[in-house]
This record gives C-alpha cells, structure tokens and sequence, in this order.
C-alpha cells in the first residue's frame, strides 16, 4: 500500500503531490517538463511506492513519444495529470501533429497556482489567511498606503506558507505574506493605474499580524482555494517564433482554443492569459500574479478586465518584490 498522504492544508485541498517526499521529484518535472527523464525517474519511484499513477506516467510518455494513443484519462488524479503534464500531452496528442511543436510547447511549459474565491463572514476568515477582501492583516507600523490623499482598496493577501506544500509555487518565498492594494472608483472605469495608485507589499514576517478595518471603499470578504496546473505562453507572446507557427493561422487559433484554453482566472506564476494581446514585452519578464474581475468580491476592472502584476525574471529569483509592475486588460 502507499504511504499514508500528508494532510493537506485547508486552502489547498487537492494537491498534486500526496506521498511524503513526492514533492520533490514533482518539482523535478517542473523545472524541465520538456525532458522526459525526471518524468519517468519520478515514475519509476511511484512504482516503488506501489502507485498506480507510476504506470499511467510511463504509458503516456511513451506513447506520446511515438505519437500513439496515449493511455485512459483519468479523473480520479485529475490535480496530478494536470501538473505533471499528462493532461498537456493529452491535448497536444489530441490537436497537433507528433511532429509540429508540440515537444517544444511542452518544455516550455510552466507551473501556475490558480485560485477562486468563496463568500465567507469576516470573522469566520483566521488572521493571516489568504482572502479577498474584508479588512488586512498587517504587521505593527504597516500605514495604510494612499493615492492623492484618499486610501487604497485592500484586495487580497496571500500566505506563501498555504502554497509551501506545493511544487508549482517553488519559486515563491516558503513563508510570509502578499498584500494587494490598489485605487477602486465605484462611479469609474477603473482602467487607469497610475503610479502610486496601487501598492503590492511583501510581508517577510508574519508573526504579529492584526486585522485592520477597511477604510470606505470595501470588497465582500472571501476564503481562496488554490490547485495546481501547467500553463504555455500565449501566441501573441514573446515565444511566438520559439514555438514555430510560422504563417500557419490556422496552427496558431487551433493552439490558443485547444492547448491554451479559455483567458480568465485569478493566478501565480506560470504564463499569464492575456485579454487584449502580450503583457510581457519579452522573455525576461515573468509573471507574478494574475487578479480577476470577480462577482463574489463585487469588483471589476472596467469591462471584464484583469490586473496583471510582472516582475523580472532576475528579481523574481531574487525576492525582489519592490520592483513589480502592473498592467490591466479588459474585454
């Protein structure tokens, strides 16, 4: 029998790992998913631990190397199959020639952290829980930032500590705090954010939070569960030329409705989903955090649109979170 899985953390239900130090060998995938031979070392050592998922890794990596017909889906491991590629090779297999991209695309593949909202009564939510709205947990002396002279809307924190279980979120601090703020006009569009008017803080320290009560401007309070995913670049990004579509339309709109799949949803990492073209500009900017329009908090930027927060690839390796940038799309 397996080993008994860890538990998982309330924010983070599903989990693709579920064997002690099963992590580790997800998060060797991650790092090259383009290369198969950390995908069947870590099968070879889910047979060892007598899971059947060992199997289901094997069959569908070797026959998507020979372009056969790949193995059953499975539902029941559905965060898993979408993590450590299964799923990506499924659809690539599905919707493109053995021989037409599709062992790029899935090198350049990169993990994300999706996540959604749920209505919850403030006091319900722990201080220092991830969540939308409501009021912020800050540490003593945080000043509540402003933009010409009025307060900033508190939109979201999220504790790094809740995605430590997780291979897709390697990249991020193991501990601490994002805290999200930005200038809301319920009147406006909300499409401008200039300098100054919105403020993501990285809290190292979160040992001393106290929940703080929102200033006039509130959003409905909510609890965020997180999963696990693969996501590929865009076609109007910057690997545009990497992936080879050439002047072949018809290969680029089959990509973007079936291997990159509907724009939306509140992310970390991997690529973003853009609504109105590009956000990255080039390959040495990465993608930090994607926040939605959402009905359950009651905001929205403009019509549809998403906040877009981008930091280099340099200071994402760094910690350096003081030099992110922000851009919005909308519909």
């Amino acid at each position: 029998m397996p080993p008994k899985s860890p538990k998982p953390h309330a924010n983070f239900p599903d989990p693709a790992a579920t064997i002690p130090g099963e992590a580790d060998l997800l998060a060797a995938v991650l790092a090259d998913p383009g290369d198969d031979t950390a995908r069947l070392a870590y099968a070879d050592w889910l047979d060892e631990h007598d899971d059947p998922r060992g199997a289901h890794l094997r069959d569908t990596v070797t026959a998507f190397r020979r372009g056969a017909k790949l193995p059953r889906e499975s539902r029941a491991w559905k965060a898993w199959t979408d993590l450590v590629g299964v799923d990506l090779m499924r659809s690539l297999w599905q919707n493109t020639p053995p021989t037409k991209f599709s062992q790029t695309v899935l090198g350049l593949a990169r993990p994300a952290v999706n996540f959604v909202a749920k209505r919850a009564a403030e006091a319900k939510i722990p201080v220092g829980a991830s969540k939308f709205g409501g009021g912020p947990d800050l540490p003593p002396g945080t000043a509540w930032p402003v933009f010409k002279g009025a307060p900033l809307a508190f939109v979201a924190q999220i504790n790094l500590s809740e995605l430590a279980v997780s291979p897709a979120a390697r990249e991020l601090p193991a501990s601490g705090m994002f805290s999200v703020f930005c200038h809301f006009d319920p009147d406006g569009g909300n499409d401008d954010f200039p300098k100054g008017s919105w403020k993501l803080f990285h809290f190292p320290d979160v040992s001393r939070l106290t929940r703080n009560l929102p200033p006039e401007v509130s959003f409905n309070p909510c609890r965020l569960a997180f999963t696990e995913g693969l996501t590929v670049p865009d076609p109007d990004s910057p690997w545009n030329k990497t992936i080879g579509f050439g002047h072949d339309d018809d290969a680029e709109d089959m990509y973007r409705e079936a291997i990159v799949g509907p724009v939306g949803g509140h992310q970390l990492l991997g690529y973003p989903a853009p609504i109105q073209g590009d956000v990255l500009g080039k390959k040495s900017v990465r993608h930090l955090l994607t926040i939605d329009a959402d009905d359950k908090t009651d905001w929205s930027w403009v019509d549809g649109g998403s906040l877009y927060f981008l930091i280099d690839a340099a200071d994402l390796k760094a910690h350096r979170f003081d030099r992110i940038r922000l851009e919005m799309q909308c519909c």
